[in-house]
């Protein structure tokens, strides 16, 4: 597969009471898909991730036989997690023909949830981990 690259182009995102500061980082790279299925109620937290940044984006990785999730500051493995991943997010993955690391493959694609708007979207991997990385850089208070 041909590698991807950080897409400078951008859509912007409308923030419900967000604590990040209008035009921090909120704006997605092109090539994030909106779910149009509904997601499970917190799925953020179901999948194991207890953190607070705003966008967290997770993928099945098949080394560590679980679910990994990666914020605006950090990242983690969800212990446990991986059968919630594997009833809810992989069907709506095989729906929308990407791979988020399932049966032994490495994960090219990433579920990114907006904890704030509620939405999910999925992304090539590299796209969602740059956006993230970006979001740090302007984000206030980054570290």
């Amino acid at each position: 597969m041909k590698p991807l690259s950080y897409n400078p182009t951008f859509r912007r995102v409308t923030s419900h009471a967000s604590r990040f500061t209008a035009g921090a980082g909120t704006d997605l790279p092109y090539d994030f898909v909106e779910l149009n299925e509904c997601v499970p109620t917190q799925l953020d937290r179901q999948l194991g991730y207890f953190g607070e940044g705003r966008f967290v984006a997770f993928r099945y990785e098949p080394r560590a036989e679980d679910v990994m999730w990666r914020d605006e500051r950090s990242f983690g493995i969800a212990t446990g997690a991986w059968q919630v991943f594997l009833d809810d997010v992989q069907p709506l993955a095989d729906l929308y023909g990407v791979n988020v690391g399932h049966n032994g493959r490495q994960a090219e694609h990433a579920l990114v949830f907006d904890r704030v708007r509620g939405v999910a979207y999925f992304a090539p991997r590299q796209s969602a981990e740059d956006f993230l990385s970006h979001r740090r850089q302007v984000m206030p208070g980054a570290v």
